[in-house]
């Protein structure tokens, strides 16, 4: 939060798809995603993966 406006400021027009449609918030978690090593996104999308998951579903595994 220290100067939010520089931050939110990322170069999302030279990306393979269409962003304007997305709120800023999603622009710079995607941002923030791409900068990652490919060690750290493997282990985002496991967390993500993990609080996707329905509480009332069983797991399966």
């Amino acid at each position: 939060m220290l100067d939010r406006k520089m931050n939110d400021h990322t170069a999302f027009e030279k990306t393979e798809f269409d962003t304007s449609g997305l709120t800023n918030i999603e622009r710079r978690l995607i941002d923030l995603y791409r900068r990652l090593s490919q060690v750290e996104q493997q282990q985002v999308r496991r967390v993500a993966e993990i609080l996707a998951v329905n509480p009332k579903e069983p797991v399966e595994g």
